[in-house]
């Protein structure tokens, strides 16, 4: 398990800043949310290569949009990202540190809104 959770961490601290916050989002809040809603507000916070960011986490595996363009993850991966968030001895960086609220109506509402203040 110790190996398994190296090799998930290296591969994590490979992405790029951006693909940080989207593997964790989709991790904490967005597993089964649409593709589209989710790639709209990474662009609002990422910038347009945010699609090109997601492409390339899809080429990794690291998470997908299923037949019916909902965001995936597999659960080993959903359980790593949950605990790089909670593990005091993970050293995330600090700009990944922010909380993620897990709680599935609170936290989609909160995602959406956020990125209407950044596009007004």
């Amino acid at each position: 398990e110790n190996k398994l959770r190296g090799i998930l961490h290296t591969t994590f601290e490979a992405l790029d800043r951006a693909q940080q916050h989207m593997f964790l989002d989709v991790a904490t809040v967005l597993q089964g949310q649409p593709k589209a809603l989710a790639l709209a507000v990474w662009i609002a916070w990422h910038g347009a290569d945010a699609c090109l960011l997601f492409e390339d986490m899809e080429r990794r595996s690291l998470l997908s949009a299923g037949s019916e363009g909902r965001l995936q993850m597999h659960d080993v991966l959903v359980a790593h990202g949950r605990h790089l968030l909670l593990d005091e001895g993970t050293q995330l960086p600090q700009h990944l540190r922010g909380s993620r609220l897990w709680v599935q109506e609170g936290a989609l509402h909160g995602f959406i809104k956020g990125a209407a203040v950044l596009t007004a």
